[in-house]
């Protein structure tokens, strides 16, 4: 069997995480494949068209073609599978009311064509069923082997570091707990916001650590972090995140607080693996009660890393991802 997956690019942390880290268990169940990515081949459709002739399965990961391409995309694969991890029937940013639904329009049809559909988290698995039945559910998951858990910082109180990691796309989510963070901030000396990305701000009372985000130090990152932070807003396109980033600091072990958006409110249950917070008043509230007790981010954080192996991890869910590239239903 020869699987060809075609992905946006492979720098992308969706192509990586995926796509990529399952490859050990394709190899394991002798399965042959081949990865392009779309943004180099888009101009050599002649040697595109042999790849997906010679194919069992097309792997297509969010990528979202016109009309007329998916047409002999799909009239030459054998079988497609669509996989997506965000709200990609949507426009992200600023878009007109045409270029929503020509946006939507290339979903519909993309989702309809599929043979099979992946979809990273439940809401986005409900926008897939409009148009296609063959729908499965595999969230966006972590090797625990590389995600070791962090160690214990000891019994600090007050001088902890809140850590964030993200891009400057959605840098607006931690900015918007800003005034929160201030208040903390004057109520504890000594904390610290640890910001991992590719763009910063300032506050006025809280010591702003700014450190640009490397693949080679992620880890080592996320173990400087003592609490982690996952806000965002709630709308139609936050709803389809699939929690990378809370998962991410749960693995290493780590208590968080995040908006109950989406995903977020499955993975984390307000008051085990740390605290739900919409308000500034519950931001600042949850905070507080985590950067004063170094037991209660202990124990949440051991509550996280469980949470991630049982339901999250790559080793639970490499096996379902072979399975639905080699036909098997369930």
């Amino acid at each position: 069997m020869k699987v060809l997956f075609l992905v946006p690019r492979l720098d992308k942390a969706s192509t990586r995480y995926r796509v990529l880290q399952y490859l050990p268990y394709l190899d394991q169940e002798g399965v042959d494949y081949e990865i392009v990515a779309l943004s180099r081949q888009s101009r050599n459709r002649l040697s595109l068209a042999r790849r997906i002739r010679n194919s069992d399965t097309v792997f297509i990961q969010k990528k979202l073609f016109s009309f007329l391409d998916l047409y002999w995309v799909r009239k030459l694969a054998k079988r497609m599978v669509y996989d997506f991890d965000d709200s990609v029937m949507y426009k992200s940013g600023p878009a007109s009311m045409r270029q929503q639904k020509r946006q939507q329009r290339r979903f519909a049809i993309t989702a309809g064509k599929a043979d099979l559909v992946i979809a990273g988290n439940r809401y986005l698995q409900q926008e897939a069923l409009h148009f296609n039945r063959e729908v499965r559910l595999l969230p966006t998951v972590l090797d625990m082997d590389r995600y070791i858990a962090r160690e214990e910082s000891g019994d600090k109180i007050g001088e902890v570091v809140l850590g964030w990691i993200g891009s400057r796309g959605t840098l607006r989510y931690l900015q918007d707990i800003g005034p929160a963070l201030e208040e903390l901030g004057r109520r504890w000396p000594g904390l610290k916001l640890k910001i991992v990305a590719d763009d910063f701000f300032d506050l006025n009372s809280v010591q702003v650590i700014k450190k640009p985000w490397t693949a080679a130090d992620e880890i080592a990152d996320l173990h400087s972090f003592d609490i982690g932070l996952m806000p965002l807003t709630d709308d139609i396109w936050t709803r389809g995140k699939c929690g990378f980033k809370l998962l991410q600091c749960m693995a290493v072990g780590l208590p968080v607080v995040c908006s109950p958006v989406g995903v977020n409110a499955d993975i984390v249950t307000d008051g085990r693996e740390g605290f739900h917070a919409t308000t500034r008043e519950e931001w600042v509230a949850k905070l507080d009660a985590l950067i004063a007790d170094s037991d209660l981010r202990r124990q949440m954080g051991q509550q996280g890393r469980l949470r991630v192996a049982n339901a999250f991890s790559l080793a639970i869910n490499g096996p379902p991802f072979v399975k639905y590239l080699k036909h098997h239903q369930d």
